[in-house]
């Protein structure tokens, strides 16, 4: 096992090696020849230095799960919030038209850290090896309405959103207090 581990490790380490050398490679500017092979010099450009701007807020990433067009898949997208929370994460299930207009989260709760080794999607804990994570076991949504609560796929939308951006690994949702999905897990977007 130990074997298994310290052969990931330095293939791992291997991989990221490589990507830097292959990167620096391909940022390496090369010199402009001419048609005799000389080469020219180039003038050093005028344009003004950009510099970010201290005053942005910072973002936080999210992945935001929808219904294809079809409605036989899941399809992911990224966006990006000020703050991650239950109410953010439902605005943009409404921008992206997974739950209706006027939508509220009346209550969100997670709990309990994982009890299986599996403590999030891809992410597997070591035997003897203490991980912190700010995973959670069960999370509970609970919201004012859902557009169909026999609609599976969006129920699914709804929970991979939450899944994948609040750390949890399992997600119940409730209209009103009233359970319509329990113990949501993650699944694949492509299927």
């Amino acid at each position: 096992m130990k074997n298994t581990i310290m052969n990931v490790i330095k293939l791992s380490l291997c991989s990221v090696s490589l990507t830097m050398v292959l990167s620096l490679a391909a940022c390496t500017p090369t010199p402009d020849k001419g048609k005799t092979g000389e080469v020219k010099q180039t003038e050093a450009s005028s344009a003004p230095e950009k510099h970010p701007d201290p005053t942005a807020p910072e973002l936080d990433v999210v992945s935001i799960y929808n219904v294809s067009q079809d409605g036989k898949t899941l399809e992911g997208t990224m966006d990006a919030v000020e703050e991650l929370n239950a109410e953010s994460l439902v605005s943009l299930l409404i921008q992206y038209n997974v739950l209706k207009e006027g939508t509220e989260v009346v209550s969100y709760e997670a709990t309990g850290k994982p009890s299986s080794e599996e403590i999030g999607p891809g992410v597997v804990t070591i035997p003897g090896v203490e991980i912190e994570s700010d995973m959670n076991e069960y999370g509970i949504l609970n919201l004012n309405q859902f557009p169909d609560t026999s609609n599976q796929m969006l129920l699914q939308a709804v929970g991979n959103t939450f899944i994948e951006n609040m750390n949890i690994v399992y997600l119940t949702i409730q209209v009103n207090g009233e359970t319509v999905a329990e113990n949501l897990s993650m699944v694949d977007a492509g299927k």
